[in-house]
């Protein structure tokens, strides 16, 4: 990538983006201050230029019907997507898989918020197993449920979750070679 004019690629702009640095273009981590405080869930991914075809965004979604669980989150859950292109590691919190200490846990019947902080260059489209999480996008009761949550770069996206499987749940990165590099975690639920 060294050497590439990156200066005119389709959908790398969006408000406030921050020009990345010398150290940001080999870590793939985006400059400090990045990480937009919001979602653009109005915005297509990376290279697809809405101006060619209607493009269904995230804030389009809705659901047939009401999900039951309506309560209010009892407790919020941020991870921060990380990763480093130079050394090819991609993590939760600044951790690979092999470097946690155990399971993220979930209690049984709980309701919790998840917010995933992209801080990378680089779309992650986040998948929990077992569960249905809630993409907040604005849908009031209507709002979509998903398997997979895709985070473009320095974007922060919400879901609410009923924690109603128990057992142990693969969490990871959907771009596998990310979930292989590191980007994995195990949720249990108990």
């Amino acid at each position: 990538m060294q050497g590439m004019d990156h200066s005119n690629m389709q959908g790398m702009d969006y408000p406030g983006k921050k020009e990345p640095t010398p150290e940001s273009r080999t870590t793939g981590l985006l400059p400090a201050g990045t990480a937009q405080p919001g979602s653009r869930y109005d915005q297509p991914g990376i290279g697809i230029d809405p101006s060619e075809r209607r493009v269904l965004v995230y804030s389009d979604l809705k659901a047939y019907t009401p999900w039951p669980d309506r309560r209010p989150p009892g407790r919020e859950l941020e991870l921060q997507l990380t990763g480093n292109m130079e050394r090819y590691i991609w993590s939760f919190d600044g951790k690979k898989f092999s470097e946690v200490n155990g399971p993220i846990h979930f209690e049984h019947g709980e309701r919790l918020r998840l917010i995933f902080v992209n801080n990378t260059m680089m779309e992650h489209p986040i998948h929990l197993h077992g569960m249905w999480m809630e993409l907040e996008n604005g849908a009031g009761e209507l709002i979509p449920r998903k398997h997979t949550l895709n985070a473009k770069p320095g974007e922060r996206v919400s879901a609410l979750v009923s924690a109603d499987a128990p057992g142990s749940w693969a969490f990871h990165c959907h771009l596998l070679y990310h979930m292989d590099a590191g980007m994995f975690r195990v949720v249990k639920v108990a």
